[in-house]
């Protein structure tokens, strides 16, 4: 599918590349995707550290080891998971 919006993207057939230049239209939409897949990634990782002890990649990972201190406390996962839903 992303084949396919590319070649619309240049062949100017969506409304974003006839009101802009295809190629910031083309930009747009990769960057959108690269985006999306870091909060879908990151939003996997947050699930999936939650039950694993913190201390086992404290050292080796310190910015996930913060990240998970200040997500995992309290009920910040949940409202997180909530807040994506809509």
């Amino acid at each position: 599918s992303i084949v396919l919006v590319s070649a619309l993207i240049f062949h100017q057939q969506t409304r974003l590349s006839q009101d802009v230049q295809p190629a910031l239209a083309f930009i747009i939409l990769w960057g959108a995707l690269i985006w999306l897949s870091m909060v879908e990634g990151s939003q996997a990782a947050m699930v999936g550290l939650a039950p694993v002890d913190r201390r086992l990649y404290k050292e080796t990972h310190p910015i996930s080891y913060q990240i998970c201190e200040y997500s995992h406390q309290g009920d910040n996962l949940d409202r997180y998971l909530m807040g994506r839903q809509f």
